[in-house]
C-alpha cells in the first residue's frame, strides 16, 4: 500500500545529523500500526515523509508502488491521507463542526459525538475547548476523510487511559472494518501492543517488527491446546501463566 523505499533523511543544515538511515518498509491496508522508538529516533520524521509534508533526501515513499512525486504532494495529501497532528493543527477561529467538515463530507456532528463531544461543544469555538476536547476535533477530522491511510501523531496524549483506549479502538476498527492503513506514533508501549505490528526505531533505523496479530493467534492455538491436556488444574494454570507471560 503505502512504501518506504531506501530512505534517507537529514536536515540540509545538520548533514551530519542523519535522522533516517537508509530504511525501508511496506504498509499495508487493513492494519494498525505503532511506531515506538525514543526521542530523536525519527519517528515524527518518518510520519512527516509518509504525509508528503517533507520529502526523502535520498529514496522515495511509494503509494501502490508509484512514487508521491509522480502525483505531487498536494495530491497525495488530499488522495491518500489523513492526518492526526500532536498539536492538533485546528483553525483557530472555527468550532469543532466548522473544523470537521473541513476533513471530509462524513456527518461532522455525529463524529464529534462519537468523541464524546455534545452538540453545545461541538458548536462553540474550538479555542474554547480543553487540550483534551481538541484533539477529539483532531481526530474527529481525520476520521471525516475518505483518504486510505491514516497517520496518527501521538494522537492520544491529552486523553484520558478511558478515552485514549477509546481511540484506538475506533482507530483498530478503521484498520479491520474500513480497510484503512493506520500509522500511529505513540510513547505508550501498552497501546502499541493493540496495535497488528509494532514498529521500533532506533537512531534512525527499524530495530525491531513484532506483528502482534500473528502472536495473538500463537496464544490462543496455545491455550486451546493446554486446555486439552490432561493434567492437574494446578499444572495447567502454571502452563497458562507461561503462555501469557511469553507474550509481553
Amino acid at each position: 500500500m503505502i512504501e518506504i523505499k531506501d530512505v534517507m533523511y537529514y536536515y540540509k543544515s545538520q548533514r551530519d545529523k542523519v535522522i533516517l538511515k537508509h530504511i525501508s518498509y511496506c504498509f499495508e491496508q487493513g492494519k494498525m500500526y505503532a511506531v515506538l522508538g525514543t526521542s530523536g529516533s525519527g519517528k515524527t520524521t518518518l510520519l512527516s515523509l509518509l504525509a508528503g509534508l517533507d520529502v526523502p533526501v535520498e529514496g522515495e515513499i511509494r503509494v501502490n508502488g508509484v512514487n508521491i512525486m509522480q502525483k505531487g504532494l498536494n495530491g497525495h495529501r488530499k488522495e491518500n491521507i489523513s492526518l492526526v497532528f500532536q498539536n492538533y493543527n485546528l483553525i483557530d477561529y472555527l468550532t469543532p463542526v466548522e473544523n470537521v467538515r473541513l476533513g471530509g463530507k462524513e456527518d461532522a456532528m455525529g463524529l464529534l459525538r462519537s468523541m464524546g463531544l455534545d452538540e453545545t461543544q461541538s458548536r462553540r469555538n474550538v479555542m474554547q475547548l480543553s487540550g483534551g476536547q481538541q484533539q477529539r476535533v483532531a481526530i474527529a477530522r481525520a476520521l471525516a476523510s475518505n483518504a486510505p491511510v491514516l497517520l496518527a501523531d501521538e494522537p492520544t496524549g491529552n486523553l484520558d487511559e478511558d478515552t485514549a483506549n477509546e481511540i484506538i479502538a475506533i482507530f483498530s476498527e478503521l484498520a479491520h472494518e474500513k480497510n484503512k492503513c493506520v500509522i500511529m506514533v505513540t510513547h505508550s508501549k501498552e497501546l502499541a501492543q493493540k496495535a497488528d505490528v509494532i514498529l521500533t526505531l532506533k537512531k534512525g533505523t527499524v530495530a525491531a517488527t513484532e506483528d502482534t496479530a500473528l502472536d495473538e493467534r500463537i496464544r490462543k492455538g496455545l491455550r486451546e491446546q493446554a486446555e486439552k491436556f490432561s493434567a492437574p488444574d494446578d499444572l495447567k494454570d502454571r502452563i497458562m501463566s507461561e503462555i501469557e507471560r511469553k507474550s509481553c
